[in-house]
């Protein structure tokens, strides 16, 4: 299991360190940001995923906000 943290971590790491310095050298910190949120937020996706963790589908979210105009279509 740590092991599994690890190869992640350290391949976010490898990609920050690819990415990063040319954007931080061009002054684009709207994008190192964006960047580096996406890039923790896949890496801890991407631990879950390969430790066997389940976590609900983000499809819900749109199912749950266009259930109730989809009945009230259906009542018309």
């Amino acid at each position: 299991m740590v092991k599994t943290i690890l190869v992640v971590v350290l391949l976010a790491v490898i990609a920050a360190a690819v990415e990063l310095p040319a954007q931080i050298r061009q002054a684009w910190t709207r994008d190192v940001v964006v960047y580096a949120v996406l890039l923790i937020v896949g890496s801890i996706l991407s631990t879950y995923a390969l430790l066997g963790i389940q976590f609900p589908s983000l499809m819900r979210v749109p199912e749950l906000m266009f259930k109730p105009i989809s009945e009230w279509f259906q009542r018309l």
